[in-house]
């Protein structure tokens, strides 16, 4: 019988994640609490809701306005299907994600530096350089992995329960998971990973944590906030078969980024959580063993 290297190489992967995270907690509960590292909590984006209206607001026109005029010129250059729906392509992908995540961090820039008296604010606590945010989110991100993999399984349970019952169809991943599960174009699908990993976490995190968790916080206690965004960041992928890993994955990030006091070690670790699921999905892929 012929090895599946590729399933072999994910269940390695997967004990070694297990036991490095039991190995995390371990160590955490035995070390002393006074020498545990005491946070600054992350300064709240105290804006108001009026500002706050406009922010969001400018958000959806600016996305909206963009995605518009780019399908106006794209519209003739993208395939159909028989019934004439758009077929997503690796390329299509690629000037979905700039023209969605340009206008994110546009809106972003243009409040924070143009109108500094309504929008702009400390978004850190603490100072930290990017190797040492990378530091501090490799444990935290390996310490939260099985709960983000037991909430996955859980909801794929309840998921499947809801279709044994016909209360709801059938959940396909997202689309640009679909895109990397099925490859080709080497150099379209390596810009869209290099997107996932670097560029989808900054842009995600300034907009998500850095704004919205934190004007979530100066409205309400911390775990609410938290949960709050979480649910936001969640449904922004608009994947119900994602939502549940994704909204644990959002409490996971405002809480990283509330714990340690700086954004970088949140997008640090969303770019860890992004490069892993790649890298599983990769294998995943290849193997002939495990389930598609």
């Amino acid at each position: 019988m012929e090895l599946d290297l590729p399933a072999i190489i994910a269940t390695l992967i997967v004990l070694a994640a297990l036991g490095g995270s039991a190995a995390l907690w371990f160590a955490r509960l035995l070390m002393p609490r006074s020498s545990i590292q005491q946070h600054v909590p992350v300064p709240p984006w105290a804006i108001g809701w009026s500002n706050f209206g406009i922010f969001i607001c400018s958000l959806v026109v600016a996305v909206y306005l963009v995605q518009s005029m780019g399908m106006l010129f794209m519209v003739d250059r993208i395939p159909t299907d028989e019934s004439g729906e758009l077929i997503l392509t690796p390329w299509f992908a690629i000037v979905s994600i700039i023209l969605l995540q340009g206008a994110l961090i546009a809106v972003y820039y243009v409040t924070r530096n143009y109108f500094p008296h309504q929008f702009a604010g400390r978004m850190n606590s603490t100072g930290l350089g990017l190797f040492e945010a990378m530091r501090r989110a490799i444990p935290a991100f390996f310490r939260f992995l099985p709960i983000i993999w037991g909430t996955s399984l859980l909801w794929n349970g309840i998921l499947m329960i809801l279709q044994k019952f016909e209360v709801i169809g059938e959940t396909p991943p997202q689309e640009l998971i679909q895109l990397f599960g099925a490859g080709g174009e080497p150099l379209a699908i390596a810009i869209l990973v290099l997107f996932a990993v670097v560029a989808a976490p900054i842009v995600e995190e300034i907009i998500f944590r850095g704004c919205l968790y934190r004007f979530l916080k100066s409205k309400t206690m911390i775990p609410f906030a938290q949960f709050l965004s979480g649910i936001l960041f969640a449904l922004m992928h608009g994947n119900l078969m994602s939502f549940g890993p994704l909204l644990i994955v959002g409490i996971l990030l405002a809480h990283v980024y509330e714990s340690e006091g700086n954004l970088k070690v949140a997008i640090c670790f969303h770019a860890l959580f992004n490069s892993f699921s790649l890298l599983m999905l990769l294998l995943i892929s290849q193997s002939s063993v495990i389930p598609q």
